[in-house]
This record gives structure tokens, sequence and C-alpha cells, in this order.
């Protein structure tokens, strides 16, 4: 009997011991299973793996050029906006030996529907006054070979006979303060261009 007592008191801590586990565990189950489903939120959650610059629209819009006159290969062009006039011109196989590359602009942007025209030098033999009509005909930005009104800027206004600096500007002006000319007659309204100046840039002018 008094054996029995000794190994009792010997079994007791163990025993404590493997209560307060069970316990333990059993109290850590119970609060588990009452905490909402949406407590428990991986790692990955919330977290995005794609950049700001990732995410950035990168797409670039693609324009169509129509490139003319004294180049390799002439013909419309696919380019994306950005590209410059001697991009469109490279692509169109450079400039012939006969080519004029100092009437164009080579920095200007292209823009969608443009008309790149290189000019051809003027051979021997043609007058001054057809030399000078060649000259005055816009060499870039061109509409169907034809100075728009309503988007030239003012270095192409003044390739146009008779229009300077002043008139240039007069147009500009008055596209701005009037919206769009509505058609090339418009152009009278404009201060300081009468019937006779009309009548000389008529078939140079468009309006679109």
């Amino acid at each position: 009997m008094e054996w029995l007592k000794m190994n009792w008191r010997k079994l007791i801590p163990p025993i404590a011991a493997s209560v307060l586990i069970l316990t333990f565990i059993l109290y850590s189950k119970a609060q588990t299973a009452g905490m909402p489903a949406d407590s428990f939120i991986p790692v990955s959650d919330g977290i995005d793996p794609i950049s700001a610059d990732d995410r950035a629209d990168t797409s670039v819009a693609v324009i169509f050029v129509d490139v003319k006159g004294a180049v390799g290969k002439p013909g419309v062009y696919k380019a994306e906006e950005g590209d410059r006039v001697i991009d469109a011109v490279a692509m169109a196989g450079g400039f012939l030996p006969d080519a004029v590359p100092d009437a164009i602009n080579h920095a200007e942007r292209l823009r969608d529907e443009m008309v790149v025209y290189v000019p051809f030098i003027v051979p021997e033999g043609i007058n001054e006054t057809e030399g000078m009509a060649a000259s005055a005909l816009p060499v870039y930005s061109m509409d169907d070979g034809k100075v728009n009104l309503n988007t030239a800027e003012a270095e192409e206004l003044m390739t146009l006979p008779g229009v300077g600096p002043a008139k240039a500007e007069a147009i500009i002006a008055h596209r701005t303060e009037h919206g769009p000319f509505a058609e090339p007659a418009s152009l009278k309204e404009v201060s300081g261009i009468g019937e006779k100046t009309f009548a000389a840039l008529e078939e140079l002018i468009t309006a679109k």
C-alpha cells in the first residue's frame, strides 16, 4: 500500500502537464472555430505583382502617310505618332539624286493622312516664272498637293505666292477666332486678301 502511494505521487506531475497541454489544444481549436472565415487573409492577397509602369498604356497610335516625289519608292507607308518626316523618307527608300532635300522640314512630326512631297531639281530650260510657280507649291504637309488653310502653319502658308509673315499670321488668327475655313473662298474674309490675291492662290489651297 505504501508503495502504491509513493508511485502515485510520482505520476501527478506528468498527468498535470498532460491535462494542461490538452486544455490549451482544445482552447485553441475553439478560438479558431469561432473566427469568421474572412479573417484569414492569404499572404498574396492585396499584393499586385504588376507595377505602375507595367500597367501604363504603352500603345502608340498607327498612322498612314503618303510619300511622293523624288524618293526611291513613293507610296503610302505605315508609321507611328511621333515619327518625323525624315523617317517617312527613309521608309520610302530615301532621296533620289535629283531630289531637293532642303526643301522639306526633316524634323516635322508626321500625322495621319499627311502627304510628304519631296520636290525634284528644276531641270534647265524651265523659265523663271515656271520655276517660281514650282517653288511656290508646298513641299510638305500637303493635302492633295494643296495647302490646307485649316491645318497649315505659318511656314507652310508662306510658301504660297504673295503670302508673307503678316498675311500668314492673319490667316491663322482668323481661323482661331472664327473657326475653320468652310471653303477656299472664305480666305477673302481675311484682312489684306482681296480678289486679286485670292485668284493667284485659288488653285493652290484647300479647306478641309
